[in-house]
């Protein structure tokens, strides 16, 4: 499988060396990642990030992308017809939608959103579609590679996110001001966030049995995943329990509650925005400290911290971040519907959270300037490239 880098990634060599090798810094809008480089690798190092954009299929570009596998900044190239050959692989049902307006996509897609929050759906597509198919387009046809298509698409949504109050990190710099000015409101929030993570960790899995009849190639993987996420809700219920909280004093969002129907939904009707969709439910990478743990652990409750810390440890050690690239594995070539029908759902889904969030912020009414807080947020780093 040949790897392409995302064309907004970046290298950066320094003048300093250490014990360890030359300091490179790779970045994307949404990730920094500093790599110490081997004396001895240097030479087919240099040359791979000369050739990063230009001579993307050589091999030292595709040794480079290897060792930095883990992190969501290449897709890879879309294969031939013929390579899909032989292979016993999910093919995509008859799909009918009109995905011409996101107000069109909800009422053809069978999937109603509660009045209350219409007005959070985006009025008019703002992403570039095209772009994204193209990307994953087999060549002389109109059917799409899904793992292609799902390891853009994963690249193309955060680099969305970087430009957005959730990439910006504006609810976590929020929650960092809100607890600095008023604690027993910030746990308030932190009560709000749980009990979303609550419900989605509780309906997650009966949201996906559909998918073990309707994309049965990957039945096992699939029964695996679910075997490894029952439960996860308990580790939100001792959040609850630590703050001294109920969990059923906190509403549970409508926003939330179209997240998990819509992905019952296509469990049954599409198996690519099925799995993409897993994106959304899963950290695109291992990025570190969970979000609220971090913010929980400055508080006079950092014990609070231990059910998000406990269900992060096991996404991380489960590797549940790839969870969509294995299951794209099972796919044959995609038609274009089922991609239109993924590349909507995303746009509202995540336009949707990040307005849901923003409700919040304004329906708490701290009046600083919750931007201007200090974030203690480090890029993942890579220590070092060698020969393995």
């Amino acid at each position: 499988m040949l790897c392409i880098p995302y064309e907004k990634m970046s290298t950066k060599w320094s003048e300093l060396t250490s014990s360890l090798g030359r300091r490179l810094t790779v970045t994307l809008p949404w990730l920094s990642i500093d790599i110490d480089v081997k004396e001895e690798d240097e030479g087919w190092v240099r040359a791979a990030t000369s050739d990063l954009h230009t001579n993307p299929l050589s091999e030292n570009v595709q040794k480079f992308i290897q060792e930095l596998k883990d992190y969501p900044l290449f897709y890879t190239q879309p294969r031939s017809l013929s390579d899909f050959k032989g292979q016993d692989l999910q093919e995509a049902p008859d799909l009918v939608v009109d995905v011409s307006t996101p107000s069109r996509l909800i009422e053809t897609f069978g999937c109603p959103i509660d009045p209350s929050i219409q007005g959070d759906v985006v009025p008019v597509w703002s992403w570039d579609w095209e772009k994204v198919l193209d990307k994953a387009r087999i060549e002389g046809t109109d059917f799409y590679d899904p793992l292609s298509f799902v390891t853009y698409l994963i690249c193309y949504r955060l680099e969305w996110e970087s430009t957005s109050w959730v990439g910006q990190d504006g609810f976590g710099t929020f929650m960092g001001n809100l607890l600095e000015k008023d604690e027993q409101r910030f746990f308030q929030a932190v009560g709000w966030v749980t009990r979303q993570a609550w419900y989605i960790t509780s309906a997650f899995c009966p949201a996906m049995k559909p998918a073990l009849s309707h994309f049965s190639k990957a039945k096992e993987l699939i029964g695996h995943y679910i075997a490894d996420e029952v439960g996860h809700h308990k580790f939100m219920e001792q959040v609850f329990k630590d703050l001294d909280f109920d969990k059923e004093d906190f509403p549970i969002e409508e926003g939330s509650k179209w997240l998990l129907a819509t992905h019952k939904k296509v469990a049954a009707l599409s198996p690519l925005a099925f799995t993409t969709m897993i994106n959304i439910f899963e950290v695109a990478y291992n990025e570190g400290q969970e979000p609220t743990a971090r913010a929980l652990r400055l508080s006079s409750r950092p014990h609070a911290a231990r059910g998000y810390d406990l269900h992060h440890k096991i996404n991380i050690e489960h590797r549940h971040c790839d969870m969509p690239v294995n299951l794209a594995s099972y796919l044959a070539p995609q038609p274009r519907i089922h991609a239109l029908l993924t590349l909507g759902l995303f746009e509202i889904i995540l336009n949707l959270f990040d307005r849901m969030e923003q409700r919040l912020v304004k329906k708490l009414e701290i009046k600083d300037d919750y931007r201007n807080f200090p974030q203690d947020i480090q890029p993942p780093k890579v220590t070092a490239i060698g020969l393995s």
